[in-house]
């Protein structure tokens, strides 16, 4: 280490006077003990290379005596030279594709790319900005400046790298550029022609592309894996340039090897090529250090391009060239053809900003952060979607997300989240080059954090899980399409997705409770009593596991509960659809679209299933008729339990598949969660609606009675008892399409979620539970809640019942609703203040969305009939 150090500093790869790092923060990123960075630091100190500056830090001695060292690496003087080209006659270019109008109208886009406009140092910046203007201000702005950049910023970028990514670079060598795309547009003016040969990635940035192709070349695309570029499958002939994204490929996020890179040097110094080595997020990483870049090996046939639209921002519109010694100069001639250079006061407020230390301390600060928004990113997708596989968390701004089983691919996806106005990506949407038909083409997803709050990242997530679960849920779904290996062509495709087959339900009964004709109902307990002096306590009135998954309920007096797992026994079954993409061999929690069950196949209301969970013994019977008792444990009864399944659903092609689940379960959401409904919210509904429900259409563990409606929405963050069992509430509970299902007929009779929508600005119905502590709960227990006031936005009257000249504002994100009259004193915001009056950059309270998402908002009338 001190050799490596001290040949850095020799090197000029560390200027004198610079800070290194901590032994402490050296020792983390390099991954080896403390003590030793310590040694090291102490050997140089005694030799004189480094001096300690009490409470300071550990500098590079500013009188170090350097050895003259030549930054150009040897050539071998075998290879080929490449012989100059004449330039193509002009042709007309593709350009890449621009980002969609619909954006704007999107509640969480998750676009890559962009980083956080919370962060930008904005008071620094005008300070700098502003002192710039007053020093020399009225020069820089009125004389044309060098076409190559600022000096002081070619110096600062020079010093940067040399610490960050051991790029020894003369502030001559250095270009500044608008940004990545101008680069890569420089480059391709000055090597490629009508006859040359560029290679790019497979899948990679579609700009780099479209620069070859407007040059006039031929372009050749060689794949990548996880390790980057496959350097064994560069063609063996004379090329001119090979485009590469090594630190953090786009968009599969890939590290190119240090094998690799060792190979691919090899490789375009034997055929002449120049590697265009594009590090556009290369300052962005939170996890160990960076390989050595190409351009810090092989200088002499590299391209470097960098960008500050990833750290700073793209609004900026400055990058940086750095370029092989032989051709600066042709570079610098040019970039003047292109233009006369970039403005000179951002340059200066940026070299300054880099100087001063403060770009250092910036980048701190952003990764830090972006390392929480990557975490709370890949939490939400494991919360709504199970066990996950992502790629390219190690740094940048994106993740790629590829798509589990159980889900349709990233075209319908895509369509489906910005129907439900959330934004995510598949390739073809995010300029994304790629030449080969695979699968990672059609079920991988782009998803950007960096400039969403934690709230909107969890919002937005789970409004995707929701969009892909009311899909499913859709009767004129075809479940077999989403199995199908043969994907639908992509027109087809686009256009079910915006012409999608029309519901029972009229369009124009959107805005009203969607309800049909009324049904048996099947009560489960009384009307509340109210107690004498006071509201009465809370009561656990009924408790139900579904030990398969979709089919019957099995009432309990008591269970037993654990900490932190799930209920015991409860959808620990569950019945594979045929052809789906399943490991029946591994089973693991999936999408429901995977499952037979009695919201999807009708037929099924017709048995009733009980398992004797101690000795698995199922009992399916049908009309009274006992069809089958089988015992779970013995392959030979479970095939006859398939054959009797497919029987009812003769559709099928073939029998489903009987899976148990390993040490977990198959509900709706993948963690260890409880349903819990108040049966006091049903019966809120049913009056203002003026239509029975049954309360097991919701399918819930837990119902609990003598609760004000709406109450436990109330209880989210907080924590409950019942019985012994020691529960927080976690989050409250979306209804999906499943519950428009009777139990009794398995028809489906309403539409509930657009009923919650209409009346209340939610389709939220009942809440989730974590077991704290666990104990035995007993029907009849108390349910020991917080004290709460009346329920505020969580259900509203009818609008009849307000005075008219109450403006209510609605959130387009999370439908929460500003009442002026009541306003918001946790926040500081005193009842009676309009809405207008609020400042411009408050958030919503619920979901982190802007202001400018919020709309009037005019409550439904009651509706006294519905048929």
């Amino acid at each position: 280490m001190a050799d490596q150090i001290r040949e850095a500093i020799r090197c000029a790869r560390i200027a004198p006077g610079t800070r290194l790092p901590s032994s402490r923060r050296l020792s983390e990123q390099l991954a080896i003990s403390r003590n030793t960075v310590v040694r090291a630091y102490d050997l140089l100190l005694m030799e004189g290379i480094i001096e300690s500056r009490p409470a300071s830090g550990i500098y590079v001695a500013e009188q170090f005596f350097r050895q003259p060292t030549s930054v150009r690496a040897p050539v071998d003087f075998h290879d080929e030279v490449l012989p100059t080209r004449m330039p193509m006659p002009l042709r007309q270019a593709r350009a890449p594709n621009a980002p969609s109008a619909t954006r704007n109208r999107l509640l969480f886009d998750f676009f890559p790319g962009r980083p956080s406009a919370d962060l930008f140092p904005l008071k620094t910046w005008r300070r700098l900005l502003q002192a710039n203007l007053t020093h020399g201000g009225a020069a820089g702005l009125t004389q044309d400046s060098d076409v190559a950049g600022l000096p002081a910023l070619r110096m600062a970028i020079a010093n940067h790298l040399a610490a960050s990514r051991g790029i020894v670079a003369d502030p001559s060598r250095i270009v500044i550029v608008s940004g990545i795309q101008e680069g890569l547009n420089i480059a391709a003016r000055l090597f490629l022609a009508r006859g040359t040969l560029g290679i790019v990635e497979d899948p990679c940035y579609q700009g780099a592309v479209f620069a070859f192709e407007a040059a006039g070349a031929e372009v050749a695309s060689v794949a990548v894996d996880h390790d980057g570029l496959i350097a064994e499958r560069l063609p063996q002939r004379t090329t001119s340039l090979l485009y590469l994204t090594p630190s953090h490929q786009y968009p599969t996020g890939g590290t190119l090897s240090a094998s690799r890179r060792r190979d691919i040097i090899a490789w375009a110094r034997r055929y002449g090529c120049y590697i265009i080595e594009d590090d556009y997020d290369c300052d962005i990483r939170y996890e160990g250090s960076h390989l050595p870049s190409i351009a810090a090996l092989a200088p002499e046939c590299t391209i470097y391009l960098g960008t500050f639209s990833k750290s700073l921002g793209g609004g900026l519109c400055l990058g940086y060239m750095v370029v092989p010694e032989p051709v600066a100069e042709a570079v610098r001639i040019e970039k003047s053809l292109l233009g006369s250079g970039n403005p000179w006061l951002e340059q200066a407020t940026l070299a300054d900003f880099m100087r001063t230390g403060s770009y250092s301390t910036h980048l701190l600060r952003v990764r830090s952060h972006y390392k929480e928004s990557r975490d709370c990113l890949i939490e939400a997708l494991r919360r709504n979607f199970g066990d996950i596989v992502v790629d390219g968390d190690t740094g940048g701004l994106h993740v790629l997300w590829h798509l589990p089983p159980g889900i349709p691919d990233a075209a319908m996806v895509e369509a489906l989240a910005h129907r439900a106005r959330v934004g995510v990506y598949s390739f073809a949407s995010t300029r994304v080059h790629f030449q080969r038909q695979i699968a990672l083409g059609s079920r991988a997803i782009i998803l950007g954090y960096a400039h969403l709050s934690r709230k909107q990242i969890e919002k937005g997530i789970a409004r995707l899980s929701d969009a892909i679960d009311d899909a499913i849920d859709d009767p004129a779904t075809d479940m077999a399409a989403y199995f199908s290996h043969q994907s639908p062509a992509p027109a087809a495709l686009s256009h079910s997705l915006r012409h999608p087959a029309p519901r029972k339900l009229a369009p124009r009964l959107r805005q009203q409770p969607a309800l049909r004709s009324p049904s048996p109902h099947r009560a489960l307990s009384s009307r509340i009593i109210a107690r004498q002096g006071g509201a009465p306590m809370p009561v656990l009135k009924n408790i139900y596991r579904y030990p398969i998954k979709g089919l019957s309920a099995q009432p309990l007096t008591r269970i037993v509960l654990e900490a932190k797992k799930p209920f015991p026994h409860d959808r620990v079954f569950a019945l594979v659809r045929p052809g789906a993409p399943f490991d029946t061999g591994d089973p693991r929690w999936g999408k429901k679209g995977l499952f037979v069950m009695l919201m999807l196949e009708e037929a099924l209301a017709r048995v009733r299933t009980t398992l004797d969970v101690e000795t698995l013994q199922l009992t399916i019977t049908q009309d009274n008729h006992q069809l089958i008792v089988a015992d779970l444990n013995d392959d030979t009864a479970r095939a006859r339990v398939e054959e009797i399944f497919w029987q009812l659903v003769p559709a099928f092609r073939s029998a489903p598949t009987l899976v148990r689940a390993r040490d977990g379960h198959f509900m709706d959401k993948p963690d260890n969660v409880m349903s819990l409904i108040n049966l006091a919210t049903v019966r809120s509904l049913e009056e203002q609606w003026g239509y029975k429900i049954d309360p097991l259409r919701f399918r819930a563990n837990f119902y609990i009675d003598d609760a004000r409606p709406w109450e436990e929405f109330e209880w989210v963050g907080s924590d409950i008892q019942i019985g012994d069992a020691l529960f927080r509430v976690d989050r409250r509970n979306g209804r999906c399409g499943a519950t428009n299902v009777n139990p009794e007929t398995g028809r489906r009779d309403l539409d509930l979620p657009a009923s919650l929508r209409a009346a209340f600005g939610h389709k939220d119905l009942g809440i989730y539970l974590v077991a704290r502590e666990g104990g035995r709960v007993t029907v009849g227990d108390p349910v020991f809640a917080p004290t709460t006031s009346a329920a505020t936005h969580a259900a509203r009257p009818a609008a009849g019942h307000r005075p008219p000249s109450r403006q209510l504002f609605i959130c387009g994100g999370c439908y929460f609703i500003y009442d002026p009259s009541a306003g918001l004193p946790e926040q500081s915001i005193p009842s009676g203040t309009p809405f207008a009056a609020i400042p411009s950059n408050w958030r919503c309270p619920d979901c982190g969305t802007d202001k400018t998402t919020f709309r009037p908002h005019v409550e439904p009338q009651r509706k006294q009939t519905v048929g």
